[in-house]
């Protein structure tokens, strides 16, 4: 809302919920993309339950990389991190 004034944008509450909408559904779908990258890459990390099958996955910069490539978004670490 803040980018939309800051704009002199003026948008009526149906709106700012559908583009709120929008972003709240490509976050999600980027990170059930992550999920399914780092299910099928086999890193994950188990935690010590009273079950002991529970499982716990840590989203990495390796699982969402290629989840975003799919949606033509290029990330690069820099290069103090190489």
């Amino acid at each position: 809302m803040h980018i939309f004034h800051k704009n002199s944008c003026t948008f009526d509450l149906c709106r700012i919920r559908l583009v709120s909408l929008a972003a709240q559904k490509f976050v999600s779908d980027v990170a059930n993309d992550a999920l399914q990258h780092c299910k099928t890459r086999g890193a994950s990390q188990t935690s010590k339950t009273s079950k002991g099958k529970d499982r716990r996955y840590i989203l990495t910069m390796e699982d969402l990389t290629p989840a975003l490539a799919e949606y033509g978004i290029t990330v690069k670490k820099p290069h103090y991190f190489v």
